[in-house]
């Protein structure tokens, strides 16, 4: 699903969510920074003891050089494209500030390598590399705790956080037209190996909050 598609799919959540909060005529926006990039949202209360958030998160950066996956003397430029959308229910067991919260991410997160550098087994010839590791195929479960004013108790400024575990399946791809295929295989599959320990991903994010 493109990204275009699941921001519209957003924007239709965003706007049901205070119809969802008739019980109270109070929401929250808020914004956060975390291992997920940049995140704006909104939450509303739907029970004395439940609230619905939707959220988008953005993260963009890049470097240069060698990184050491291909070898020394590698040349490449590395682009982090985050992009994420998360529909999240909180409950407060204790009426309001500690949640638990469990939910769904249409995750498009994804690191794209490319440049010059040394394939597999060859430590001595330089190839022109493509990589890509995408971080979810479609739907990221996500659990987690968390602490924020709950939406319709209090007016004003808050204070957020929310730490959790996203459950993704990444996949790492590559390319190098000029090295053996075995080579480009065996390079591909220390990718995957690596990759493979991020099906567990950390979420760690902290931001604040404006209830009305």
């Amino acid at each position: 699903m493109k990204l275009s598609k699941k921001i519209a799919q957003l924007a239709l959540v965003l706007g049901a969510l205070p119809v969802a909060a008739l019980a109270g005529d109070m929401g929250t926006v808020y914004t956060q920074i975390g291992t997920n990039g940049l995140g704006v949202g909104y939450a509303a209360s739907v029970s004395e003891d439940w609230a619905v958030r939707g959220q988008f998160n953005t993260l963009k950066q890049s470097f240069s050089g060698d990184i050491g996956d291909f070898g020394s003397g590698s040349s490449l430029d590395v682009k982090i494209d985050f992009n994420s959308l998360q529909l999240v229910g909180d409950w407060y067991p204790m009426g309001e500030g500690f949640r638990v919260s469990g939910g769904a991410v249409f995750n498009n997160n994804k690191i794209t390598v490319n440049g010059t550098g040394k394939v597999g087994s060859d430590t001595v010839t330089t190839h022109t590399v493509n990589a890509e590791i995408k971080m979810s195929e479609g739907v990221a479960p996500y659990l987690g705790i968390g602490y924020s004013t709950k939406p319709k108790v209090a007016k004003g400024l808050g204070f957020n956080f929310d730490l959790g575990v996203m459950f993704q399946n990444p996949k790492a791809t590559l390319t190098a037209p000029t090295a053996p295929a075995a080579d480009v295989a065996a390079e591909q599959a220390q990718m995957q190996d690596a990759v493979d320990k991020l099906k567990y991903m950390p979420v760690l994010a902290l931001g604040i909050s404006y209830s009305f």
